[in-house]
């Protein structure tokens, strides 16, 4: 039913936000949301990143006779001379996507719902990372004429909820890495005591220990591989984390997060942590203890997250990147997803200007330390070339280097 629209509004007060707070939950039931698209979530988000960071709220909502029947959160920045539109989230490496009823979803909604986010939250960039390429809004945004790039990757969805049982889903794959499913637990059971246990909101002071042991695994690697990104050091980024694991369930809606610990002989040796939607977990982030590398206790506790979420009905999304375990959950599960940048104002286009300008400078500089003056002027990137690593007047605040596993994977066992 594509029923008009009777109203759409931007709530830029954290009041109007909480005040949203039982309807957004009825909505993301009617939606089946993903973890992304919950209040908590997104509260979560605002209270232990957002708000710390600088960032001012604009959330779009759409009613029909008074009923809520969409929201997209996002929030507003301004680094140096500029001010900068993006999805609400812990600046990570969440998807873009706009919670919708599914009895009012129509491209005409989402252009209503584009339009008020272009008009009433006034910025010179916007960012939208990781966008469905199949999306109306992708269609929207890559119209845009102030489009600066958009770098498309893939990502996985498993689709357990339509297997019978993990025995037979098991039985139908091929082979990872030379090995069947559940070989690599069988090797681990010869080498000690193993135990996989599920960690839920009542599990709080464990949460704590585990997520902080999840994060020191994560630096001692970073630190190996020299992939260094201030997330890993952020105790805004620890507490968001935290605050997820230890949010209590409420009426229709699940757990946020869960963490599941991997042990031989009573010790961590993996940690793996899902974001809760209705009915699909999301990869946040995962990590191991390199001692036992070899023994690929990563790949172990990815598995097992496979097998829990068949038991339990849900769909496993598997994240942006291209690892092969993702084509071998996923059974072929591949779609694609695009970051987008959009200078939306004149400023926004000096902005970018700067920087292609100090590229082609870096270029030339480059090349005359080399002693080979460059003959002509650096490639810049433009709407259809590859993206920048970095923003135009961005600050360091985004915890997304090196980024979450859903973005790039899990970090090899080897």
């Amino acid at each position: 039913m594509n029923a008009p629209v009777e109203e759409i509004d931007v709530i830029k007060l954290p009041e109007g936000f909480h005040a949203l707070r039982s309807e957004w939950r009825e909505l993301w039931v009617r939606a089946k949301g993903l973890h992304h698209e919950s209040f908590d979530v997104c509260w979560i988000a605002w209270d232990c990143v957002a708000k710390r960071t600088g960032k001012s709220l604009r959330i779009v909502t759409a009613r029909h006779n008074g009923k809520l029947i969409a929201v997209w959160p996002l929030v507003r920045s301004r680094n140096r001379l500029w001010t900068m539109l993006r999805p609400l989230g812990p600046d990570s490496a969440d998807y873009t996507t706009i919670l919708v009823d599914p009895e009012h979803s129509s491209d005409k909604l989402i252009e209503l719902i584009w339009l008020a986010a272009r008009k009433h939250c006034a910025s010179d960039i916007i960012l939208l990372p990781f966008l469905d390429c199949e999306s109306h809004l992708y269609r929207l945004a890559m119209e845009h004429d102030g489009l600066v790039t958009h770098k498309e990757d893939p990502c996985a969805v498993a689709r357990l909820s339509r297997e019978v049982n993990w025995e037979s889903f098991a039985g139908s794959l091929g082979t990872l890495s030379g090995r069947k499913a559940g070989a690599l637990r069988r090797r681990l059971e010869r080498q000690g005591k193993v135990d996989v246990r599920v960690l839920g909101p009542e599990d709080g002071d464990n949460n704590v220990c585990m997520i902080d042991w999840m994060l020191a695994s994560k630096r001692d690697w970073a630190e190996r591989v020299d992939k260094k990104g201030q997330w890993l050091y952020s105790s805004i980024y620890r507490d968001y984390l935290i605050a997820l694991a230890n949010q209590k369930s409420e009426g229709d809606e699940e757990a946020c997060a869960r963490i599941l610990v991997l042990s031989m002989n009573d010790a961590p040796i993996a940690v793996c942590m899902v974001g809760m939607g209705k009915q699909r977990i999301l990869g946040i982030m995962n990590s191991f203890d390199r001692q036992h590398a070899k023994l690929a206790p990563g790949a172990i506790a990815m598995e097992a997250w496979v097998r829990w979420a068949i038991e339990h009905g849900n769909d496993f999304d598997l994240g942006v990147g291209s690892e092969t375990f993702k084509p071998y959950w996923s059974k072929g599960n591949i779609s694609r997803v695009s970051s987008i940048e959009i200078a939306h104002s004149a400023w926004g286009r000096v902005a970018y200007a700067m920087r292609d300008g100090a590229s082609r400078l870096s270029a030339i500089r480059a090349d005359m330390r080399r002693g080979k003056v460059a003959a002509g002027p650096a490639k810049t990137h433009h709407a259809h070339g590859a993206a920048s690593n970095a923003n135009p007047g961005e600050s360091d605040e985004r915890p997304d280097e090196p980024s979450s596993p859903e973005r790039t994977g899990a970090e090899r066992e080897s």
